[in-house]
């Protein structure tokens, strides 16, 4: 099951990012950017929440048995600003179905007209936002050690 994430699942969905990020993404970054990865999340828990409430953030969790195993986020409406997917449960099409919740909401806020929405991939998922239509508009950037691959997706609901 998809639904939004509130303020009492944000917790467990930071530490579920938190724990993804360590797992296969942190290795492939410096100390620096280690650090900045944590503190964003760790700092982000209480700004976070008063951004859902807000509406500048938006959060999905998959959950599972009443626990979540996926979460994907946006910031500004457009722009993914996060995705991970529980180790146990890679390749069982979550982060799909995580994406294309996102993308059925964004169209019916947007009917009709065309939209663009980003993300900053880790090198790690760079593949995966390709398989979901992404290109990438500059190479590889890193900010802060948070390495990265701008891409875009331009979504023209007219075709």
């Amino acid at each position: 099951m998809i639904k939004k994430i509130d303020n009492t699942d944000l917790e467990a969905a930071v530490n579920l990012a938190n724990q993804v990020f360590h797992e296969f993404i942190a290795e492939g970054y410096s100390e620096e950017g280690r650090q900045t990865f944590t503190k964003y999340l760790d700092f982000k828990l209480e700004e976070m929440n008063e951004d859902l409430i807000s509406g500048h953030k938006v959060l999905w969790g998959f959950y599972e048995d009443g626990r979540i195993v996926g979460v994907i986020g946006t910031r500004d409406e457009l722009h993914i600003s996060l995705m991970f997917v529980d180790k146990d449960y890679h390749h069982r099409g979550i982060a799909r179905a995580l994406f294309d919740t996102v993308l059925a909401e964004l169209k019916s806020q947007h009917p009709g007209d065309p939209f663009v929405l980003t993300v900053n991939s880790s090198p790690y998922a760079v593949a995966v936002y390709h398989r979901f239509g992404f290109v990438d508009i500059a190479g590889e950037q890193e900010n802060n050690g948070i390495r990265f691959v701008p891409m875009k997706m331009t979504i023209n609901q007219h075709e």
